[in-house]
């Protein structure tokens, strides 16, 4: 009997900068846009910036963990491979399945953000309602723009990951140029005034610093995304290497959001900003006219194409991972034998992800607290499987890695149990980020027995072979 052809194996093409681009790619979208206001009222721009400056030191320490357990189970991708290594493939699963709501979170964000960004650049583009989702119209632009995306996306994954990796490579580029742009605006052109106070409330800033610093590790959601490339790197890096090329990721990102916080307060009043649809952007107007706040906008657009791109890379890996241990049906762990990319997983992922975004821009909230919440849980989840990493032989440990994964788990776990309160605190009917949720892990299990089923039928066939059947 003539032995099976070994399946292709993912194509080594990455080096230190595509990791790199990878991992900050998600880290920064463009909710900052939005929301970096609120980060401002709620605890002054000092107290903004202080809870940046401790959720990005929270991290590192996170960081540190997905390197060291990297470096010691070399042939896990990710949260799954770590879990199931320590706590069995059951407890893997679970938590893979939540790192790629996470993902899947962000494709499906995205491409609405990017059509709402679009109709503030030119309004009047949006085109008329094609239907009603949520309460809220999905107009042409926003089905355009989502199914384009989609497309794009999904075939740029597919045709290859050097591919993919060099357009998140200049996109992230543009974006730091961008960033620095508008940042240098609102301080050269801002007023110090604007920045009393700068903690709040006055009385007790540190309940201002305490209500942004639980926000603030969904802000660093997707820095794991460096770990799930590492199969198809040319190299695999070091345990220190890999340390260095997270904290690289996470110490940029703080900057980023740092320099926003700053330059936003700099620029405009505190009152303001309150009012303003558009906080930033109100704020580089204030003092760069128009074009400044185009820039912002540009920046927000060119953000959330790379948070795009990387996301479609790290879940269609993920899901390539799953389905080759068979966690999932095994027909999505098949490697295109010209490409050498997972094929299957990503065209999984964009057929998903386009549902998604299907949903309109109703769906933005739900998407960012359940997406938040899955990242949280891959967090928890690696810092408590480098507590439980003990019995590994020749696996030494740094003196301080318990206390980092001790301190992580524990305050990660925090904003878990704060996200779920808020989904469900003066709520008189069921959240729809509950039921969003809910359908999520309904799916993971459906998924789960198709592949038990699968496993089970291929150890029948190949009994039957065996036994000369």
């Amino acid at each position: 009997m003539t032995a099976p052809m070994p399946a292709p194996a993912l194509k080594r093409s990455l080096r230190p900068i595509h990791l790199v681009a990878i991992g900050m790619g998600t880290t920064i979208g463009v909710g900052w846009i939005v929301i970096a206001g609120r980060w401002i009222t709620d605890a002054g721009p000092g107290g903004a910036a202080a809870a940046f400056a401790i959720g990005g030191l929270l991290m590192l320490l996170v960081a540190r963990c997905y390197a060291d357990l990297a470096a010691r189970l070399p042939l896990a991708s990710g949260e799954y491979g770590y879990v199931s290594t320590v706590y069995g493939s059951g407890w893997g699963f679970a938590v893979g399945w939540f790192v790629l709501l996470g993902y899947v979170g962000i494709c499906c964000f995205e491409g609405l953000a990017l059509a709402w960004l679009l109709t503030v650049l030119a309004p009047g583009i949006a085109g008329p309602t094609l239907y009603t989702s949520l309460g809220a119209p999905v107009r042409v632009l926003d089905l355009v723009v989502v199914v384009v995306g989609a497309l794009f996306f999904t075939t740029l994954n597919f045709v290859g990951a050097r591919e993919s990796a060099a357009v998140q490579v200049a996109v992230t580029a543009g974006k730091v140029a961008l960033s620095f742009a508008f940042i240098l605006l609102g301080l050269v052109g801002g007023d110090t005034v604007n920045w009393t106070p700068a903690f709040e409330p006055v009385k007790t800033p540190w309940s201002g610093v305490a209500v942004v610093l639980v926000m603030v590790p969904a802000w660093f959601c997707g820095f794991n995304a460096l770990p799930q490339a590492l199969e198809e790197a040319e190299s695999r890096p070091s345990a220190r290497v890999l340390a260095r090329l997270l904290g690289a990721v996470i110490l940029l990102t703080a900057l980023f959001y740092i320099g926003v916080i700053v330059a936003t307060s700099f620029a405009a009043p505190r009152a303001a900003l309150r009012t303003a649809e558009l906080p930033v952007v109100a704020a580089i107007e204030a003092v760069a006219g128009p074009w400044g706040g185009r820039i912002v906008l540009i920046t927000g657009v060119v953000a959330l194409l790379s948070a795009w791109n990387a996301a479609m890379f790290a879940a269609s890996r993920l899901v390539h991972t799953l389905g080759r241990s068979g966690a999932l049906p095994t027909f999505l762990s098949r490697v295109h034998s010209r490409h050498g990319t997972p094929g299957a997983a990503v065209v999984f992922v964009g057929v998903v992800a386009l549902a998604g975004g299907l949903m309109g821009r109703a769906f933005i909230a739900p998407l960012v607290q359940i997406g938040s919440i899955g990242f949280a849980v891959a967090f928890v989840a690696t810092c408590v499987s480098t507590l439980g990493l003990k019995g590994v032989p020749e696996s030494p440990r740094a003196a301080f890695l318990p206390i980092a994964a001790t301190t992580g788990a524990l305050s990660l776990s925090g904003v878990i149990l704060l996200s779920l309160y808020t989904m469900f605190a003066g709520r008189a009917v069921w959240p729809a980020e509950a039921t969003a949720l809910a359908a999520w892990m309904a799916a993971g299990l459906v998924l789960r027995v198709l592949a038990v089923a699968d496993q089970r039928g291929t150890c029948a066939v190949e009994s039957g072979r065996g036994s000369g059947k």
